[in-house]
């Protein structure tokens, strides 16, 4: 494909055009003028009767007139081209004196256009694909603005069932907050009620729970921050499992019902029951009233014991003075009755080890 011309071009065509116009007048006028000046006598017609025939033309009149004229034509030729010349440096002076006035009057932007005018067809080119996307762009936004009108219409009514779902599944990082805090708010009583601890260890334990709970509030808006915070809820719900199996610490809280009670292994004064390890896959015996918490708690130290329970306190004295198992679990009142009521022959004892344990009042 031909390339299309440009303006300035096109400009200079049409001058080039004109200029040639004019000297194809000026040489017409020219040769007029020239014809206007011969003499008449050339001008004039003889008339027939005066005409003579057969007569010896001039010869060497005609030859001398012919290289006259072979002379004076390039002359002429000459003189037109100086003509021409003139008026060309005249056109060209003039075409400059405009443009020096065009170049102080016209604006920075119209120049720019001047100079780069093949530059302006690429970008020309360019908004035409703009001008296309857009439409397209537009037109895809109008196909979309239904989707969002049917997702907000997708949102349940007030009054049925499924709104409270959908207000759930909006705030679910609201109640894995909750959560979080409850269970360490928990665990945290639990840590204080048991009494097995010191309290540098609590600090130390709640200080290191609480740092992992704010990281995990933090990312609670993200599915990794949600698994964090189960992870961390389960952790703490083993530990409140294991202090309530072992301590049972929610039962205490009820001040009004319930009370830490101290517990005492007795067994023989000899050198065998050195310390409460010898007690290991022995047998144990204790009153049934609160057995379950007591056994739980010793066998915090023992493994594998043997526990025998009583209803009657005398027939635990009996059997343990028969030496039917190794050591018996009494309380404060139990082990003053039994200290009152030992026999003067009987073998001494002693407190072997003692403990605390929830118990009724």
């Amino acid at each position: 494909m031909a390339k299309k011309k440009s303006k300035t071009q096109k400009q200079k065509r049409n001058i080039k055009k004109k200029n040639a116009r004019e000297l194809q007048k000026t040489i017409m006028l020219k040769a007029l003028n020239e014809d206007s000046t011969l003499p008449n006598k050339e001008k004039q017609l003889v008339e027939k009767n005066k005409v003579k025939y057969n007569v010896p033309l001039n010869t060497k009149k005609k030859n001398n007139n012919e290289t006259e004229k072979s002379e004076n034509t390039p002359k002429k030729a000459n003189k037109n081209r100086q003509l021409v010349d003139k008026n060309k440096v005249k056109y060209n002076v003039l075409l400059k004196e405009k443009d020096k006035k065009n170049k102080n009057t016209q604006s920075p932007k119209k120049i720019s256009k001047k100079l780069n005018i093949k530059d302006e067809k690429k970008p020309f080119k360019i908004n035409l694909l703009n001008i296309i996307t857009s439409k397209t762009k537009k037109e895809t936004i109008i196909k979309k603005k239904p989707e969002t009108k049917e997702k907000v219409n997708k949102i349940p009514s007030k009054k049925s069932p499924l709104y409270i779902l959908y207000i759930l599944k909006n705030n679910l990082h609201i109640i894995f907050n909750s959560i979080i805090i409850l269970t360490f708010i928990v665990f945290l009583i639990g840590l204080i009620r048991i009494h097995a601890l010191e309290v540098s260890t609590i600090v130390y334990i709640s200080s290191l729970a609480l740092f992992l709970i704010a990281i995990a509030i933090s990312y609670n808006k993200y599915p990794s921050g949600k698994i964090f915070t189960i992870i961390l809820c389960l952790a703490m719900g083993g530990s409140i499992y294991k202090m309530q199996y072992t301590y049972d610490f929610i039962n205490n809280l009820n001040t009004a019902f319930y009370e830490n009670k101290t517990y005492y292994v007795i067994t023989f004064d000899n050198n065998s029951n050195r310390s409460i390890y010898t007690l290991n896959s022995k047998k144990i015996g204790l009153m049934d009233e609160n057995s379950t918490n007591i056994e739980r708690m010793l066998d915090t130290k023992l493994d594998d014991v043997n526990y025998i329970e009583y209803d009657n306190i005398n027939q635990l004295f009996s059997d343990f003075f028969s030496q039917r198992f190794r050591a018996i679990i009494v309380n404060n009142n139990q082990l003053k009755y039994l200290t009152n009521n030992i026999e003067e022959n009987s073998r001494p004892v002693k407190i072997l080890y003692e403990f605390e344990a929830n118990s009724k009042k």
